[in-house]
């Protein structure tokens, strides 16, 4: 019973993922900053990348994901892999595309405390911060971004030939989710 509530869960997550992805074109599933760019055109709102200041706290956020009235900003830690990044960037993006909406004023504060000067906190509509899983939200949003990382191989690869040569792409092969590696 356990198993399969959270079968249906993902395959629920997935199909919301895979509608608010319609339409969209990308060529690489790391490309952040191109993924970002094509978002905000389909959500027809304006989405920021940027990097997180370092604080070096061991409770501050690896990724967030701050909301105004002018558009949304996703932040991500910089001292992490291309495929980590990608990963954080895309449980963010979940937030948003799930419709997730954070506004505990305490929680808006110790965010923007790891911010640069000058954003007004009575400016945010939403914020959002990964520090833990412990909510069903936070799980939602990690389980989103996983299906999110497999929509976006398969957007990205859906235009290559299958035997497609290079160190590189075999490694890649091998380096993805189990289910996405078919090769026999």
């Amino acid at each position: 019973m356990f198993k399969r509530h959270f079968a249906r869960r993902e395959a629920q997550l997935r199909r919301l993922c895979e509608e608010q992805l319609r339409g969209i074109e990308i060529s690489d599933p790391y490309a952040v900053d191109e993924i970002c760019r094509q978002l905000a055109i389909r959500r027809g709102r304006p989405l920021h990348l940027h990097e997180l200041p370092e604080t070096g706290g061991a409770n501050a956020p690896c990724g967030m994901v701050l909301s105004f009235d002018h558009g949304d900003y996703v932040f991500h830690v910089a001292a992490t892999s291309e495929r980590h990044r990608a990963q954080i960037v895309r449980h963010e993006l979940a937030h948003l595309l799930l419709g997730h909406a954070g506004n505990n004023e305490s929680v808006v504060t110790s965010l923007l405390g790891v911010l640069p000067d000058g954003v007004d906190p009575s400016a945010v509509l939403s914020a959002l911060g990964r520090t833990s899983y412990d909510s069903e939200t936070e799980y939602d949003a990690e389980m989103a971004a996983s299906c999110l990382g497999e929509l976006f191989h398969d957007l990205a690869h859906s235009g290559r030939e299958r035997g497609r040569s290079g160190a590189v792409a075999r490694l890649d092969d091998a380096l993805v989710h189990p289910r996405r590696n078919r090769r026999s």
